[in-house]
């Protein structure tokens, strides 16, 4: 059977790319024909936007975001490709001001694959929740670090604790839902130091919650917002969070066993996002590329689902 990234090695790289950009210019021309122009003064580009789109995703994807290498081997390998390639800092600065526009793709790409709808074209309503650290750079240099300093936000509330490397984190902190076939749905950054439980109601705000569930451990027990969620939305959202060990009400054993394999995928999913496309490790110098790359890297896992199996479709030979 083969995995979500396996594509990445089983065909070539040309063609990938070129799915890329045909994929991602599609969905930029549905945003420009929905909401118009976003530039609001100058010419249009000779390189496009969904061309920087697309070098950032392979930037991303094949050479561990590395822009100079991804430039530089797209200009000796698919320049027909890319003709009109900028310069590095050309690139990064056209990437950064791209970082929203790059979610809005995603988002697009979604509703038109039907990634977060079931065999039968239902909207899926089951979610899981977790986190994962973005550090802005080591422990040891947080007081050198000015990455941070755009956010107008004080320093202390970016240093925080990761349980999952059990120790101690500068920077920010993932929080995104999935579903259970593993497409992620929402995400955010929030500082480090808040708990999960604090950061759940910003994950979902601004979106009208009707008959969601959500799945989350025990970090996530925030019963204050669950209620506020009803008293906002009048909805019948649920939250599902692992309750505390000396609960009154403990969960059936059975029921557990269960929570837990479901709440595997969404740590399969992060799993994904850490080894292969290395989301944990932005290496950003400003709080805008961080960003960039973060939306960049969680828009080239969500085009996994689509990419392997459309290129297999399309009759696409392999390297094998």
């Amino acid at each position: 059977m083969e995995s979500l990234t396996d594509f990445i090695t089983m065909y070539s790289w040309q063609d990938i790319f070129t799915l890329w950009f045909v994929l991602v210019d599609d969905a930029y021309q549905i945003l420009y024909d929905t909401f118009g122009q976003w530039r609001k003064r100058g010419p249009n580009p000779i390189f496009t936007d969904s061309e920087v789109i697309t070098i950032a995703l392979i930037a991303d994807t094949f050479f561990a975001g590395h822009e100079d290498k991804a430039l530089s081997f797209v200009r000796q390998y698919h320049l027909e490709l890319f003709p009109r390639l900028p310069s590095p800092g050309c690139f990064n600065a056209r990437r950064r001001a791209l970082n929203l526009i790059t979610e809005q793709v995603r988002r697009v790409l979604l509703a038109q694959w039907g990634l977060l709808e079931n065999e039968q074209g239902e909207y899926v309503t089951q979610r899981i929740n977790d986190s994962a650290p973005i550090p802005v750079c080591t422990y040891g240099r947080a007081k050198e670090s000015r990455t941070i300093e755009q956010t107008w936000a004080p320093r202390e509330l970016f240093f925080g604790w990761s349980a999952s490397r059990k120790a101690k984190v500068f920077g920010f902190r993932l929080h995104l839902d999935t579903t259970t076939d593993k497409v992620v749905d929402s995400w955010m950054l929030a500082p480090a130091c808040m708990h999960d439980s604090q950061s759940l109601g910003g994950l979902h705000e601004g979106e009208e919650l009707y008959e969601l569930a959500m799945l989350a451990d025990g970090a996530f027990n925030n019963p204050s917002w669950l209620a506020s969620i009803h008293h906002k939305h009048n909805s019948t959202v649920r939250l599902w969070a692992l309750p505390r060990r000396d609960t009154r009400k403990p969960w059936p054993q059975q029921f557990r066993a269960f929570i837990a394999l479901v709440r595997w995928r969404i740590e399969a999913a992060l799993s994904v996002l850490s080894t292969v496309f290395a989301i944990e490790q932005p290496a950003s110098r400003s709080l805008t590329g961080l960003v960039s790359r973060v939306s960049t890297r969680i828009l080239a896992y969500t085009l996994c689902f689509i990419t392997g199996p459309l290129l297999a479709f399309l009759g696409f030979h392999t390297q094998n």
